[in-house]
Order: C-alpha cells, then sequence, then structure tokens
C-alpha cells in the first residue's frame, strides 16, 4: 500500500505541474493577459501595470530599473558600483573613499576614509582618479567643518 500511496501522489503532482504550465497559455488563448510572476515573451503578454523582462511578468516600475541597470552594466564596462574603492580628488590631491550609492550615470554619493559622513558628497567622474576629465572645472560644494580633510 506504501509504495501505490506513493506512485498516486506522484501522479497528482506531475498533473499539477502540468496544470500550472498551461495557465499563461489559457490567459493568452481567452484574451486575458498574464499575471505578475508569469512566464512572457513580450511586454504585450503581461497584464496592465506589468512588464516583460527575462521572460517573467514584472510590475512596470521593476522592470524599467532592472533593464536600465543592465544597460549600464554592460553600456561602458567602467560603470561604478556601489562599494567600488576609488581616489577622489579634494583640493588637488586625491583621497581614497568608497562608492555608498549611485545618484544617476556618472555620478555617485561617496564616503571618505577617515572621515564622518559630514564630509560624504556626491561627485562625478571628473572628479574620480581614472574618471573622465572635463574643461567646465565644477565640482560639488563641500559641507562647512571645522576641519578639513587631509
Amino acid at each position: 500500500m506504501g509504495c501505490r500511496f506513493v506512485r498516486i501522489r506522484a501522479i497528482t503532482f506531475l498533473r499539477a505541474l502540468v496544470i500550472l504550465a498551461a495557465v499563461p497559455a489559457a490567459f493568452a488563448a481567452c484574451g486575458k493577459k498574464a499575471p505578475l510572476g508569469s512566464p512572457c515573451r513580450a511586454d504585450d503578454d503581461c497584464a496592465s501595470g506589468l512588464a516583460c523582462h527575462r521572460e517573467q511578468c514584472l510590475h512596470e516600475g521593476s522592470a524599467r530599473r532592472l533593464r536600465d541597470e543592465e544597460q549600464r552594466a554592460s553600456g561602458e564596462g567602467g560603470a561604478r558600483k556601489v562599494g567600488d574603492r576609488i581616489e577622489v580628488e579634494w583640493k588637488g590631491s586625491y583621497k581614497p573613499a568608497i562608492i555608498t550609492g549611485v545618484v544617476a550615470p556618472d555620478s555617485y554619493r561617496v564616503h571618505f576614509d577617515g572621515y564622518d559622513a559630514q564630509w560624504d558628497e556626491v561627485v562625478t567622474e571628473a572628479r574620480i582618479k581614472g574618471g573622465a576629465r572635463s574643461g567646465s572645472g565644477q565640482r560639488t560644494a563641500v559641507p562647512a567643518a571645522s576641519s578639513t580633510p587631509r
């Protein structure tokens, strides 16, 4: 009786898997769009407010963010990310820092090694050693404090 019971449960489980796999196709057949988490091939396959990303229906905002991140990561190859150790130009010399946030393409929030968080600032590639150089000389303001970075 034990083996027969296990076999019946296995067959029931496999039937349930086949039915679950057919659900997205059933939605498409009756004109309904696939729900969140369903497999898809294009944005049109997903329900309103959802978009297809890597063959899965996700919220539009999440799909857009993931696409942007992937595009940035594959785009220049030099894209920096949170946790990267860099050197930032400050008053003519370079100070070691770590990226704590990506604000925009080529713009990062950094924390300088050995300094309080009040010295954290947003910098562009123009101030990062090995980054892009621009002739504008534009700099982000440094917060006032009783002492200056070394």
